[in-house]
């Protein structure tokens, strides 16, 4: 008995021995629109505050961001990660220590960021953006073959007008795009008008969709055709639109690419009426007035007829009636040469 009570003698003494090592755990602190001070003496495994200040007197193991505010490291300060701030400065005491790196985002140096992001230095960035462009590509695409099984001749209608009327349809995708802006701006003035803009914005995006699709699947069936392979509506498309996403990755040139594909994709969806309409085609095939499909004049005088014809065609019928010349042969005269008296 003895030897049990100096066993929970000595576990009482542990937990009361162990009591203030547990209340002082290191910690994460985490501040939603208030400031944040670390003391000196005072220890944090990361400090994290939105919409305020953090103050480090103390020590941080880990890091500091401070998103819409700022970070100010007091001279005892001492931090064993990184140190950001978004939307804010960095202010740093001459005897402060910070093992990983000072990282600033603010207008002042948003631009130098961006152009420090894009390139090839931080290369996790270029996956996470390849990421985003595979995703909506892939929701073009789908899109895209939805559109074309659903809607081919509207698709094959766009193509068409492409393929025919090329200039005339570069020259409506320019002006559409000219004049997107101040269409916008005109229905903005007017009271009336502002609820137009959204439907403005539905307008733009599904010609601009249509006409995109149209354009792959004149590039996939070009594609297609190359290499002898069996064309079809969703096969083009599918193929083409490949080709672009790939083109797109192609520097300073892939841009470019896409940029004339989406104006002329637009001219095309605005000269057709998105598909509906196939005006355009007269002046290529319908007939001048006066003419027959072959082209040749209708109202043109008719050649004289051939001699001992008698004026007539020969595919008219004879006349019926008196004429004004009588053609009717004499009887025949008697035997014997005898007229009759």
């Amino acid at each position: 008995m003895k030897r049990i009570g100096m066993g929970i003698i000595l576990l009482l003494l542990l937990g009361v021995l162990n009591a203030p090592a547990a209340a002082s755990e290191v910690k994460s602190i985490v501040r939603l629109g208030s400031d944040v001070t670390i003391e000196a003496g005072q220890k944090a495994l990361n400090v994290t505050a939105i919409g305020g200040q953090i103050t480090v007197m103390g020590t941080v193991e880990n890091n500091v961001v401070a998103i819409g505010g700022s970070v100010v490291l007091t001279r005892t300060a001492v931090v064993g990660g990184s140190v950001t701030s978004v939307g804010g400065v960095i202010v740093m005491a001459r005897g402060a220590e910070v093992n990983g790196n000072l990282t600033e985002i603010n207008s002042s140096n948003l631009q130098e960021t961006l152009t420090t992001a894009l390139s090839s230095e931080w290369e996790g960035w270029s996956w996470v953006f390849a990421i985003i462009s595979l995703s909506i590509f892939l929701v073009i695409l789908v899109l895209a073959l939805l559109i074309a099984a659903l809607l081919p001749k509207p698709v094959r209608v766009v193509s068409e007008a492409i393929t025919e009327n090329t200039f005339k349809v570069v020259l409506c995708g320019l002006l559409g795009l000219v004049l997107i802006s101040p269409l916008a701006i005109l229905l903005t003035i007017s009271v009336v008008g502002i609820a137009l803009i959204p439907l403005e914005v539905i307008v733009v995006v599904c010609s601009i969709l249509l006409g995109f699709i149209a354009v792959g699947r004149i590039i996939g069936g070009w594609f297609l055709r190359l290499i002898r392979h069996r064309a079809g509506m969703i096969r083009e498309t599918l193929w083409g639109l490949i080709l672009l996403w790939m083109i797109g990755w192609i520097p300073y040139l892939g841009w470019m690419i896409k940029a004339v594909a989406i104006v002329i994709g637009l001219g095309a969806a605005l000269v057709t009426r998105f598909g509906t309409y196939q005006g355009w085609k007269c002046e290529q095939t319908c007939p001048v007035p006066g003419t027959d499909p072959r082209g040749e004049n209708l109202n043109r005088p008719l050649p004289p007829p051939p001699p001992g014809s008698n004026g007539q065609r020969g595919a008219d019928p004879a006349p019926t009636g008196d004429s004004p010349t009588d053609h009717r042969q004499d009887p025949p005269s008697p035997v014997g040469g005898s007229e009759p008296q």
